[in-house]
């Protein structure tokens, strides 16, 4: 972790966007600020909820930092490894949501952890399309805490699914799962309302970088 000195230094880092092209400024623009270790991501021209990504090369594999419901567009990436530079985008997350669903009691109880594990189950109500809509959600309560979630994918061209819960403010990612699946068990509040969204990426943002001093 830098140093509390590394916050006057800041004053020398340089927020690099990058793309910044005619067809990038008609989709959501990005940026960004280092305070000390921290780097705080700002945005504009979203529609949909955002998932963050970085990088620590130009063209390395990015990973996932977060899901971020439309209604923000500020992200803080805390306590950064010093002298390295850190790429960020923005990707739409988008797709139609099942119907909301609470827990109902499970019939069964379970034992062990199997049952967290995603999986595909058959399922001979599915009607696959392009963008097809999960249907028929069930969020049943197997333990204390446990909550073991189905439904039927109709859907053939997600990149996954996502498990969202009701929030004060909308519906936030509690859990990502791959294409295909259309069961998951969580260990979540059975008092909460629950959706599954098949989601699939839209247009990336702009990349911007920040090199912690």
């Amino acid at each position: 972790m830098a140093s509390s000195s590394g916050a006057s230094k800041a004053l020398l880092a340089v927020c690099v966007v990058a793309g910044c092209t005619p067809a990038a400024a008609q989709g959501i623009q990005l940026s960004c600020d280092l305070t000390g270790d921290d780097v705080t991501l700002t945005w504009a021209g979203n529609r949909d909820d955002v998932v963050v990504e970085f990088a620590t090369e130009p063209d390395g594999q990015y990973t996932i930092l977060g899901f971020v419901p439309a209604s923000r567009h500020r992200y803080v990436h805390p306590d950064l490894m010093p002298a390295t530079t850190f790429y960020y985008r923005l990707r739409p997350v988008e797709g139609p949501a099942s119907d909301d669903a609470t827990a109902v009691p499970a019939a069964d109880r379970v034992e062990g952890e199997d049952w967290l594990v995603p999986r595909t189950v058959p399922d001979t109500r599915a009607a696959p399309e392009p963008g097809g809509r999960p249907t028929n959600l069930r969020v049943e309560s197997v333990t204390t805490d446990g909550l073991r979630l189905t439904w039927t994918d109709n859907s053939t061209d997600e990149d996954g699914f996502l498990i969202e819960r009701q929030a004060r403010t909308g519906f936030e990612v509690v859990f990502v799962v791959d294409p295909d699946v259309n069961y998951a068990g969580l260990i979540a509040s059975a008092a909460d309302t629950y959706r599954v969204r098949a989601y699939h990426y839209g247009r990336t943002s702009n990349v911007v970088s920040e090199r912690t001093p």
